[in-house]
């Protein structure tokens, strides 16, 4: 899985393949992000991440997707 995600985007959707289900990331404030985990219509919280640059948000968030 690779997330391709900045840190002014305020929302993102990408497919894990691998595990077949689609991953959502939202922000308020492009400083925590949080991502939730499912499909289009059902979906739970996995977890968030602080991150204040790019590769930081995008490794932060790789992480937390290894965990699920």
């Amino acid at each position: 899985m690779i997330f391709n995600m900045v840190i002014t985007d305020n929302f993102a959707s990408f497919y894990g393949e691998d595990k077949e289900v689609h991953i959502f990331i939202d922000s308020f404030d492009n400083q925590k992000f949080e991502m939730r985990i499912g499909d289009l219509e059902h979906s739970k919280p996995l977890g968030s991440v602080i991150a204040f640059t790019d590769d930081e948000l995008n490794i932060k968030l790789l992480a937390l997707y290894i965990k699920y």
